[in-house]
């Protein structure tokens, strides 16, 4: 630690701050002869003064003293005289003892284990323990920590009138039973997974992640074995046969702050989003500090930055966005939160789609007949004029010349009276597009996902032209946030895109043939309804190009849903969204249905149709052939064509349906691996070397092949040699008991974090956890019921001096009770608490206007919401319920392994003032009144039977407050929220008073 702490930051795993080229923490290095100064060694084993490490730790002089003045570390005389100790005795290094695999001790069979080895420490500090608590003490210590609920009046009698020897045991028992055992350890794990009811950062909007609590609530109050727990969470995507709650598990890796705003880029904040996961998966499961690798080889453990970023690579295989698209959308990928019911009306609707479908792609022998008749050449005009909804032929004016609405107008950013200019076109006039402006048609075609429509236009580009959008309907400034319709130039090439949201929920097809430049082509672009990438096709000069299907998964509608604002087609640039600048276009049709190919040939090029009409049946190609059956199974043969249109019809349906379902974001894999880079500096855009998955070494070298996604990373770390994962969860376990971890430092327990108290207590129970099917339950029971758990928490004046912290435990545990108990807790000793187990959070009281700083407007729920328990309450990162928040809960940025406890004025404030605190008292003041029992009250609140004092203390109180109401009638209003009062109710305010000053005790406010 010494060397760690002083030694490591100039001559440590940090090459990019090395020193003189010595490693201090390599043993092959630190012994080997100094580079410098080929006779020397840094440390010479067994020789102090001929090591260079001692000269340089006891030089006065200035150029040569260690650690130099400019390093702001020194060393103390007793530091230094263990170094030369160490090097006198051979200086044996060793792996940091969190590297090395927990070992079990033996353990007499009679004894637990947690009080064999508290014991055998206690025995070396000369200390004894504690006598055991009282029943009731000992019960309401059990209940938070069990429940995260005070026990109620007929537990504590019950237990208090059993004297069988098993009594406490069965209190255990039917605490760990109690279905809000699963709440109290959500609560926990909430902090872990960086909770949050919105999405983080300025704007902050809200987002439904409550599927992913009530899982972990289920799965806590189910004893999920932890191994499985963490597997699900990290990888149930990836599980054989994964079903809808592995997948809702995987909601762990996506609960990281996600941005929306404006002007940001976006694979920043994408790459901020995996190192967000890669570094909880440190913390969480290890207890590392990955992050301190991200920009550089951490300086104080054995993780070097090309590490994490093989670590990354695990994390960074989804198809995601940096940027949000719409505050009121669920980031991609998503699940839809179906239910049984939904379920079976979804397959319902399926089958009479593949029905419809199967009998429109039957083959049948009508049309062969059809085409040996040669009755293909009695055709005479294209069916398609039918259907024509818009033909802007851009003759000097923007009018639709196919009926007397929707005549278009050119638009720009941040102006109203954009005017066109025309040039010559393909025939007659075009129009020119600048990249800025845009046409917008007004409001044609805007269509859904279960519309069939095509859509054509003549384009002439410039000759340097590589990027641009050329016609879009949709919303949205940049790709990462659009949704709804566009076909653009991406380098050279046609992109085809429908999108609900990018980069997931959208059908993407990229044509593999370069546009022509400088002369007049016609794009078309046909559509089925469908919403798969086979029924979006797109067709240059009359050709259908082969595309290639980048992503195909488009599954709720592509329409902004705002009534009269939805946007029709539009041709050219989007907002913020640069269009084909320089180009002509000319001739844009739109159809209200999906052309034929021999329909798109018809309008394109008119020749090649005439062709092949006017060839006989025996010389026509094969491609001729397939043109005319489409042609005649879409248009002319009755019983696809009603066939076609119940399949429209189903598919309508099925969208319809589907659009209301609720999503929730999960993590999916995505097909093919995106590369992973080692960034230099941490930098999002200064990518250096390439790296491929794999665990640290240095925590657990395995070979590389075996470990090479997500799943098999959780299996690494459930593997049984690995000496973290099981030592970091009993930890916490152990701190949720006494307070504290034996590892204080829940987060750290690499080489800067401290070393536990108990290190073979930690060793044996980690063990013994793994060995025992990872059973959090019978852990939890194991430690509840050691005499060291029960001892009383009250400590004499000398037990105080020799151990004020209580780091060897020879009393009980002691603290406050966290934010969520204390509002729970006089939510339960009330009557009020709505004790509902899952869904959706509530919005209890807070202060009004606080959530107005980024444009968002609280509204309090109503009725049993009100009264939820905490775990429930909306948790808005920038602004945090203040009561939460005042009683040190995290933000939930970031992994939050403990929390920090502070005792600040603010806090009593909070307990006085508080308008759930106040309905508290309230409630239990008319209760106390109707009563005229203050011991009841007493007991709900604080789990205990008053003292004499006590009552005695809070029976004056009573007195002098309703005296002062009687004197003051209209200072007892506030107490009962009425605008007068009566003698009755002038008792229920006094006695609110008493239940509000309770509420204010150390007895309410501390676990003891």
């Amino acid at each position: 630690p010494i060397l760690a702490d002083k030694c490591f930051s100039c001559h440590g795993p940090d090459e990019n701050k090395l020193e003189a080229g010595l490693r201090l923490d390599v043993e092959r290095i630190a012994k080997g002869f100094l580079p410098e100064n080929p006779g020397k060694r840094a440390i010479d084993a067994g020789s102090p003064m001929q090591s260079q490490v001692v000269h340089r730790i006891l030089s006065e002089d200035a150029e040569l003293k260690m650690p130099p003045e400019e390093s702001n570390l020194t060393l103390s005389s007793q530091e230094k005289a263990v170094i030369i100790k160490w090097i006198e005795e051979g200086a044996k290094y060793k792996p940091h003892w969190a590297f090395i695999p927990p070992q079990r001790s033996t353990v007499p069979e009679s004894v637990n284990p947690v009080d064999y080895f508290v014991g055998l420490h206690l025995k070396q500090q000369g200390l004894t323990p504690s006598g055991g608590a009282d029943k009731e003490t000992l019960l309401r210590r059990l209940s938070f920590d069990l429940t995260g609920l005070p026990p109620t009046i007929e537990a504590m009698d019950d237990f208090l009138n059993d004297e069988s020897k098993d009594a406490y045991e069965k209190q255990v028992d039917r605490f760990l039973a109690s279905p809000h055992y699963g709440e109290r350890m959500a609560t926990g794990w909430m902090d872990v997974a960086r909770y949050a009811d919105t999405h983080g950062y300025t704007v902050d909007r809200y987002r439904d992640v409550s599927p992913w609590r009530d899982w972990v609530i289920e799965s806590f109050n189910a004893n999920m074995p932890y191994d499985q727990f963490f597997t699900t969470q990290l990888a149930g995507d990836l599980l054989p046969n994964a079903g809808k709650k592995e997948k809702i598990a995987t909601a762990f890796l996506r609960l990281h702050p996600q941005n929306m705003e404006g002007g940001i880029v976006p694979e920043e904040f994408r790459i901020e989003y995996v190192v967000d996961r890669t570094n909880t998966f440190g913390t969480a499961f290890m207890g590392m500090t990955m992050g301190c690798a991200k920009c550089h080889d951490h300086k104080f453990d054995p993780i070097s930055q090309k590490e994490y970023f093989r670590l990354f690579s695990f994390f960074n295989n989804l198809r995601e966005a940096g940027q949000i698209s719409f505050d009121n959308m669920m980031p991609v990928p998503t699940l839809l939160l179906t239910d049984e019911k939904q379920d079976s009306i979804i397959a319902y609707l399926n089958s009479k789609i593949e029905a419809a479908r199967h009998e429109v792609d039957k083959i049948d022998t009508e049309e062969i007949r059809w085409i040996e008749s040669e009755s293909y050449q009695k055709i005479t005009e294209s069916k398609s004029e039918a259907d024509l909804i818009g033909f802007y032929p851009l003759e000097n004016h923007l009018r639709n010349m196919a009926g007397n609405a929707f005549h278009g107008e050119m638009q720009r950013n941040n102006s109203d009276d954009e005017k066109p200019s025309f040039t010559e076109g393909k025939e007659g006039k075009g129009l020119i597009l600048d990249g800025d402006a845009w046409l917008d048609l007004g409001g044609i075609a805007a269509y859904d996902r279960y519309h069939s429509f095509s859509i054509g236009i003549s384009v002439k580009l410039p000759p340097d032209l590589k990027n641009g959008v050329i016609f879009h309907k949709g919303i949205g400034a940049a790709l990462y946030n659009f949704k709804g319709l566009h076909l653009a130039l991406r380098e050279n090439k046609l992109e085809l895109l429908m999108a609900h949201t990018m980069p997931y929920n959208a059908i993407v097809e990229y044509a593999d043939v370069p546009v022509p430049r400088n002369q007049w082509v016609e794009f078309f672009i046909t559509y089925d309804g469908s919403s798969q990438a086979s029924g979006l096709r797109v067709f240059m000069d009359g050709v259908e190009l082969i595309t290639q299907v980048e992503h195909d998964k488009l599954y709720k509608g592509i329409l902004f849903g705002h009534g009269n604002t939805e946007p029709g087609i539009q041709v050219g640039a989007r907002w913020r969204g640069k269009g084909i600048g320089g180009a002509i276009v000319d001739n844009i049709r739109i159809y209200k249905r999906d052309l034929t190919s021999l329909e798109v040939m018809f309008n394109s090029d008119p020749g090649r149709w005439l062709a092949i009409k006017t060839k006989p049946y025996t010389e026509l190609s094969e491609s001729d052939q397939a043109l005319l059956i489409e042609y005649y199974y879409r248009l002319l043969h009755k019983g696809k064509l009603t066939a076609r249109h119940q399949w429209l019809q189903w598919q309508r349906e099925r969208s319809q349906y589907v659009e209301e379902i609720p999503e929730l974001m999960v993590y999916e894999e995505m097909p093919q691996p995106r590369p992973t880079f080692v960034l230099d500096r941490g930098a999002y855009d200064s990518p250096a070397e390439r790296v491929y998955p794999a665990p640290p070494a240095a925590i657990l070298a395995v070979d590389s092949n075996d470990v090479q996604d997500r799943l098999q990373l959780a299996r690494w770390l459930a593997n049984p040699n690995h000496p973290l994962t099981a030592r970091v969860m009993i930890n916490r376990l152990w701190q949720q008991f006494f307070g504290k971890g034996l590892v204080v430092t829940a987060e750290d327990f690499g080489n800067q974090g401290s070393n536990p108290t108990h290190p073979a207590l930690l060793d044996h129970l980690a063990v013994l956890f793994r060995e025992n099917g990872w059973n959090i339950k019978q852990m939890q029971k194991l430690i509840v019921t050691s005499s060291t758990y029960r001892q009383s928490s009250v400590a004499n004046a000398k037990l105080l001096e020799l151990d004020p912290e209580n780091k060897w435990y020879a009393r009980g545990p002691s603290q406050r009770l966290s934010a969520e108990m204390l509002r729970d807790q006089a939510l339960a000793g009330s009557v009020l608490l709505n004790a509902r187990i899952g869904g959706p959070s509530v919005r209890p009281y807070q202060p009004d206007g606080l959530w107005r700083v980024n444009g968002a407007e609280y509204v309090p729920s109503t009725g049993d919401d009100l009264y939820r328990r905490s775990l429930y309450t909306i948790w808005k990162r920038s602004v945090p319920h203040p009561t939460q928040s005042t009683f040190d809960a995290p933000e939930r940025s970031e992994c939050v392994m403990r929390r920090q406890e502070t005792n600040t004025p603010l806090q009593a404030l909070v307990l006085m003032n508080d308008p759930i605190y106040i309905e508290a008292a309230r409630e239990i003041g008319v209760q106390m009144a109707r009563q005229d029992n203050i011991e009841t009250a007493f007991r709900k609140l604080c789990g205990r039977h008053p003292r004499k004092e006590e009552v005695s203390i809070l029976r004056q109180l009573f007195e002098s407050e309703l005296e002062k109401f009687q004197d003051t009638p209209e200072k007892a209003t506030g107490w009962l929220d009425r605008k007068s009062v009566d003698h009755k109710e002038l008792r229920e305010a006094a006695y609110a008073v008493v239940a509000s000053t309770i509420i204010n005790s150390d007895a309410f406010i501390t676990k003891r």
